[in-house]
């Protein structure tokens, strides 16, 4: 798996409103355009951990069952 191949076009097109290059509209400090950024440790925390999709917050927020935790949100 390549992360720009495989992953970067899924996150473009469902996180980076948020979650992207745009400073102004960045949500929650989380930028995922970038590999570094997006697996970093944040204090025990990573949004993405490679080979490590359950310790991943990105796949524990899209695929979350409560709709008030999933990411993206509805709408």
């Amino acid at each position: 798996m390549d992360f720009n191949r495989d992953v970067r076009p899924i996150l473009s097109v469902k996180c980076f409103a948020c979650h992207g290059p745009d400073a102004e509209a960045r949500q929650a400090n989380l930028r995922l355009d970038r590999r570094e950024e997006a697996t970093k440790d944040r204090g025990g925390v990573h949004a993405i951990a490679p080979g490590d999709a359950a310790a991943s917050r990105v796949y524990q927020r899209i695929s979350a069952r409560e709709p008030a935790a999933r990411m993206p949100p509805p709408g």
